[in-house]
């Protein structure tokens, strides 16, 4: 994937680092958004936004500070809005601090359907990753992972 530069310049151990990075992250993004689309009819990005809402206070953010949370663009967020406001799951509601800003706010139906995907989504996760690693391994991904996006 990365050439010769690759090639060149990086261990064998490099190299499976980062292809096993991009490749365990694929097949785990694949396998959850299969999960939550077959079980809940939600997308990844569907859970993550009404997941975001549901810790905001009031469980309302602006439709910016969700797109800037997710790393989406705002038109790629206005767009999964519409899918969950048609299922009644967030309404839109003009700022009341900025008439030209719109609040998003979680529903009690969005917000039940927000317990039960993440329930199911920790399940995944813990028998798909978490829970094959030991506390040691654990450790060491959250610091490496830490210290890489901090400088990201």
């Amino acid at each position: 994937m990365m050439g010769c530069d690759a090639e060149r310049d990086w261990t064998r151990d490099d190299a499976l680092a980062w292809e096993g990075l991009l490749e365990l992250s694929r097949r785990l993004r694949r396998q959850a958004e299969d999960l939550l689309t077959s079980e809940d009819d939600l997308s990844v990005s569907m859970l993550g936004i009404m997941g975001r809402l549901s810790r905001a206070e009031r469980m309302t953010l602006r439709q910016t500070e969700l797109a800037e949370a997710m790393g989406l663009s705002v038109s790629r967020v206005s767009r999964i809005i519409d899918l969950l406001e048609r299922r009644r799951f967030v309404e839109r509601n003009t700022c009341p601090a900025d008439a030209r800003a719109t609040n998003v706010t979680l529903t009690r139906r969005g917000r039940d359907r927000t317990v039960t995907a993440q329930h199911r989504l920790f399940v995944f996760v813990e028998q798909a990753f978490a829970g094959k690693l030991t506390p040691d391994e654990a450790s060491t991904l959250a610091s490496v992972f830490g210290r890489l996006l901090a400088t990201a």
